[in-house]
């Protein structure tokens, strides 16, 4: 079973964190972490999870989660991350990124929907590409661009020295 480095130092524990958000932004929070627990629960290589913690939260519109899982296939990372909130769906494993922190997950996303958005725009076939669990329509692909690039432009420059 292959663990990927991590920064520990930049994760976590949901209940520690809850501690330091906005009760307003509580309902949110445990939302979030509870569908990043679904979501990964639901791969059949998945065998259950066992700890979900927080590497960045912003209310309403997404959470990056570090999650801990059993599985008994060899090839299988135990530890992935999830990208939840007010967008598709998506774990990031650290197959071929460097996904030491949160940051890095998000910014890995960002870019694994827009290869989507780009061959839903083009007319291409979206195998090979990261799944979405919408339509490949091009009304899709311009309501993710428009929630990606908010990412780019307004969440992702905070975190510039923890992507290089």
């Amino acid at each position: 079973m292959l663990r990927p480095y991590i920064d520990e130092a930049k994760i976590v524990d949901l209940s520690e964190y809850k501690k330091l958000i906005e009760e307003e932004d509580y309902p949110d929070f445990d939302e979030f972490g509870e569908r990043a627990r679904r979501y990964i629960d639901s791969f059949p290589w998945c065998d259950g999870v066992t700890d979900v913690k927080v590497g960045l939260f912003f209310p309403g519109i997404l959470g990056v989660f570090l999650v801990d899982i059993e599985t008994s296939l060899p090839d299988v990372d135990e530890r992935v991350w999830a990208v939840i909130g007010n967008l598709p769906p998506a774990y990031i494993a650290d197959e071929n990124l460097d996904c030491s922190n949160a940051a890095k997950a998000l910014d890995g996303y960002v870019g694994a929907m827009f290869e989507w958005v780009e061959a839903v725009e083009e007319g291409r076939s979206v195998d090979g590409v990261i799944p979405v669990n919408v339509p490949p329509t091009k009304e899709w692909a311009k309501e993710l661009r428009g929630r990606l690039e908010f990412i780019e432009e307004r969440i992702l420059p905070d975190y510039k020295a923890f992507l290089s």
